[in-house]
């Protein structure tokens, strides 16, 4: 590929997976969100729930970390933990290798609502997919697998 075209087609990538995650937002998260955690007390935010599932997969982190991996403010972050601390979802410890910072976990609730609201969450997930015609299951159901693979050689 001559670098003209190289530059075209970074272009278009750049820009095209950009336009994804809004999509997923609106046509699969808020659905998730809806029907599987509206029955919490005071609900939970799209955001919340990204944490939720971070710290699900990542265990403890800090609130700059948490942050960072989910591109939301750090002015944000702390409201954000306010209401997962407030809903007994998550827990504020101390960093045992320096003290000045905090550590973010699941509680042992958060754990268990988690646990109780995955199959909910896949359940939502396939619902919305359902909605597809077999082939184009089928096409993007392979497209995501050549994307994960492209996509983890960039790590």
């Amino acid at each position: 590929m001559d670098s003209k075209a190289r530059r075209d087609t970074l272009a278009k990538v750049s820009i095209d997976l950009l336009s994804i995650p809004p999509l997923i937002f609106r046509q699969i998260r808020r659905k998730v969100i809806k029907t599987t955690f509206g029955d919490l007390k005071g609900g939970v935010t799209l955001h919340q729930f990204e944490i939720i599932r971070l710290l699900e997969n990542e265990g403890g982190l800090h609130i700059a970390e948490i942050g960072d991996r989910l591109h939301i403010a750090r002015a944000q972050m702390t409201h954000l933990i306010d209401k997962l601390v407030q809903l007994k979802l998550v827990e504020r410890q101390s960093d045992l290798t320096d003290r000045r910072t905090t550590i973010i976990t699941l509680s042992s609730y958060g754990r268990a609502v988690w646990k109780e609201h995955k199959a909910s969450v896949m359940h939502a997930v396939q619902e919305t997919m359902a909605q597809l015609q077999d082939e184009d299951l089928r096409a993007l159901s392979d497209t995501l697998e050549k994307l994960q693979e492209i996509l983890s050689r960039l790590r």
